[in-house]
């Protein structure tokens, strides 16, 4: 008799964990919420367990406490039922192991998620922009260059501009320096709103203008960048050491000139 009164018990103080958690939850108190839930989560498998699971890693993501929110998506993923909660576990998990330069992790679960049919465009947009930045951290050009492509075909606004961006710079680097300077005309036209790609995009023009012998194009444009664009340091800093780069090769170049005239006379 004791045991399915201790069992009866147990089920009730889940249950009442689970819905002071959900009390909690849509009044915006999650961190009061996230407690109840945590308890719903240690005990045995019950119907609270998967609904507490998610809720539970939506507010450790929320919170950047992405550590205790991977083995939280980790149990979420292996032991959901249902599979949106199953696909919202592995769209996570893959941004988190990207957040924990992982990449190898990160491509695996993107890849995971695009061999989904249930997945829709939205996060198939957030899968191929990570194969993407990854195999950009990674060095593998091949694999940035192809995922690069589908953000182009399926994405709106900030990852249609780093994927134009992205095509703008690989085409620098085929040494296609006109084709590369059309492209960042397109992203400074579609995307000038998104001003750090466009600065970069920027960046690449002058040094397809550098390439191509308009110099004086070139250092106009990484004038322009230092001057426009102070918020974004990063970009400012590329700009002013690709300046200095360009100054002195004309430098030495002009150098070479005197030297030479001199000779003649």
């Amino acid at each position: 008799r004791d045991q399915p009164r201790s069992r009866g018990l147990g089920d009730v103080y889940k249950r009442q964990h689970f819905y002071l958690a959900e009390l909690y939850n849509i009044t915006a108190l999650t961190v009061n919420a996230l407690p109840h839930y945590q308890y719903v989560c240690e005990q045995p498998v019950s119907e609270f367990t998967e609904k507490a699971l998610f809720k539970r890693s939506k507010i450790l993501l929320d919170s950047e406490d992405f550590k205790v929110a991977l083995d939280v998506l980790l149990r979420l993923e292996s032991e959901s039922k249902n599979p949106q909660n199953r696909l919202y576990a592995q769209s996570n998990l893959m941004k988190v192991y990207f957040q924990f330069e992982d990449y190898d992790a990160a491509i695996r679960y993107a890849d995971t998620i695009l061999q989904n049919s249930k997945t829709d465009v939205y996060i198939k947009s957030d899968a191929y922009i990570i194969i993407a930045r990854a195999s950009v951290k990674t060095n593998n050009e091949i694999k940035a260059r192809a995922a690069y492509s589908q953000v182009q075909e399926i994405a709106t606004g900030a990852m249609a501009a780093e994927a134009q961006y992205y095509e703008a710079y690989f085409i620098y680097s085929d040494g296609d320096f006109e084709a590369s300077n059309e492209s960042v005309q397109v992203l400074i036209k579609n995307f000038s709103s998104h001003k750090y790609f466009a600065s970069k995009g920027l960046i690449v023009m002058a040094k397809n203008f550098h390439a191509l012998g308009d110099d004086f194009q070139a250092t106009y444009i990484l004038e322009n960048i230092s001057q426009n664009f102070a918020d974004f340091k990063e970009v400012v800093d590329e700009a002013q050491l690709e300046l200095e780069r360009i100054k002195l090769e004309v430098a030495k170049t002009n150098s070479s000139l005197e030297t030479s005239i001199e000779n003649e006379n």
